[in-house]
């Protein structure tokens, strides 16, 4: 095999697996980011109904009450559960993550464009090349990892991606739903022949 086979197979390489972790730091990208925004949202809606305790007349309270409780003990609760949101807020720290992945997404995707220009066009430059390499081996280093129990359902997700959009290229008014569950059925069923 030639240098330049060589370094073919392995930007190929680097543009596929570029390609699937992509798919697989976007999609915990996006989780993390809901996780995120729904844990804010929860603890707004808490401290909101806090602050409303604290300042409305006190008759009003038993109303913003409920379970008929003496309103300091629903207070009380209340400040215990801001508090403990916000712990929760510290401890996972689910923004950081998603900026994490958002940033490690954001190197492979231009290790992806890049190898795939290079790709394109059919010219293997070896400093091009080991710059495309560099920035592969820097983004695996620096940028945060895949969990390994999450690794193989990423994977799937970035397949069932692919094998979708092939489809939808030849039928663009496919319903996805039902081409999930034409692929599910294909390869869960006919694998084993």
């Amino acid at each position: 095999m030639s240098v330049e086979e060589a370094m073919k197979d392995e930007l190929t390489r680097i543009c596929r697996v570029s390609d699937m972790l992509c798919t697989g730091h976007a999609a915990l990208r996006d989780r993390y980011a809901k996780l995120a925004f729904a844990l804010d949202l929860f603890t707004l809606g808490v401290s909101t109904w806090l602050v409303a305790l604290a300042f409305v007349e006190p008759k009003l309270n038993g109303t913003l009450t409920p379970f008929g409780w003496d309103s300091q003990i629903w207070v009380g609760a209340l400040g215990t559960g801001v508090f403990f949101l916000t712990l929760i807020q510290m401890k996972t720290d689910w923004k950081g993550r998603s900026d994490a992945h958002k940033r490690t997404l954001d190197v492979y995707a231009e290790v992806k464009r890049e190898a795939g220009y290079l790709l394109s066009a059919g010219e293997y430059n070896h400093d091009a090349c080991q710059r495309v390499f560099s920035r592969y081996d820097m983004a695996a280093s620096v940028g945060v990892q895949i969990p390994e129990s999450e690794f193989l359902s990423q994977k799937q997700r970035h397949l069932v991606k692919v094998a979708l959009s092939k489809v939808l290229d030849d039928r663009p008014a496919t319903s996805l739903m039902w081409l999930r569950v034409r692929l599910w059925w294909r390869d869960t069923f006919k694998a084993d022949k």
